[in-house]
């Protein structure tokens, strides 16, 4: 009843015209009180923010609702909380949906959702939404990635650019030999690595004159190295 009381209290205070300044001093106060321990009054500043749509209130409310800090442990109400933030922007939000759904964690596993939260965050610049989606792409769970997110394979920060070590090496079709080779690269070339499964990466070819961008196969990983980003542009 008191932290109820408490947010009926701020709710009334924090009307919806409140000046820019006012959130963030709540905010910190409820940072504050989370360093101390102190759970109950981090959620009374965070609770009648968020309700207003305080973006930064939301994600860390989400967060004491997974952690169960001051509260009974609530997925649901945490991962609403997390995508009211996502759905203004909020990268970590969108990163957090995101994991809980490429693990499973309080809602269905679903790949797809998952992508679509991560690709978000990772637009964003999260650096760790575009690592899980990195390994998400050479999972065979997820084969079907890249049909979700058809534009993901030609972003730029996806991925990383490598060099072919071998004389002149065959990319198959899959992540192992009993697969059809589908072409061959030349010592030297460049192609972007985007998955990886095994000993096996999975790559984007070099662009052709029919495509903008090349086609899709599998290289073992011997015969790629890693190339710096002053030379990852350079095609065959």
């Amino acid at each position: 009843m008191r932290i109820r009381s408490a947010i009926t209290v701020l709710l009334f205070s924090l009307a919806p015209g409140w000046a820019a300044a006012e959130a963030p001093a709540a905010f910190e106060e409820g940072m504050a009180a989370l360093l101390e321990g102190n759970f109950a009054e981090a959620y009374c500043h965070w609770k009648p923010l968020a309700a207003l749509g305080h973006a930064e209130s939301q994600y860390h409310l989400g967060w004491l609702y997974a952690n169960g800090n001051g509260l009974n442990v609530d997925m649901q109400k945490a991962m609403d909380w997390w995508k009211a933030a996502a759905e203004q922007g909020h990268a970590d939000a969108a990163f957090a949906l995101g994991l809980d759904y490429t693990t499973g964690e309080g809602v269905a596993r679903d790949l797809r959702e998952a992508a679509q939260w991560l690709y978000q965050a990772a637009t964003a610049g999260h650096a760790d939404a575009r690592d899980v989606l990195l390994r998400l792409a050479g999972d065979p769970a997820s084969e079907d990635l890249f049909a979700a997110l058809p534009q993901l394979a030609l972003e730029p920060w996806f991925g990383w650019s490598a060099e072919v070590t071998g004389d002149r090496i065959n990319v198959r079709a899959g992540p192992d030999k009993s697969h059809p080779i589908v072409g061959n690269l030349e010592h030297g070339q460049h192609v972007r690595v985007i998955g990886r499964r095994g000993n096996w990466l999975r790559v984007r070819l070099p662009a052709t004159k029919e495509t903008d961008h090349g086609d899709f196969a599998w290289v073992y990983h011997s015969l790629l190295k890693p190339v710096s980003k002053g030379t990852s542009d350079r095609r065959s």
